[in-house]
């Protein structure tokens, strides 16, 4: 199929092996995913979360949050924009070229 279309294929980079998944946490990744559902998006850049975030989703889902795990919802959906922020500049440096 990328013959027909002229195009070359990139090989895809060897992984290194990912740590266990902590299945005693996978709560707070259901979590993450639900919240990060919900953040709004301000123009261009990626999404970030704030305390305030927070704040607003465990009230909205009557959830009484643990501090820790408020830190880490908003470590993880920062880190998560982050990442996306990463592939993003990839995809556009590609396209300027």
């Amino acid at each position: 199929m990328f013959a027909k279309l002229g195009i070359k294929p990139k090989p895809i980079a060897a992984l290194e092996p990912f740590p266990p998944f902590p299945w005693a946490l996978a709560y707070v990744w259901d979590w993450l995913q639900e919240f990060s559902i919900g953040l709004k998006a301000t123009g261009m850049a990626p999404i970030m979360a704030g305390w305030d975030d927070v704040q607003y989703w465990t009230q909205a889902m009557r959830l009484d949050l643990e501090p820790w795990e408020k830190r880490l919802l908003v470590r993880l959906a920062n880190l998560r924009a982050s990442v996306q922020a990463e592939g993003d500049a990839e995809k556009t440096k590609g396209k300027n070229r």
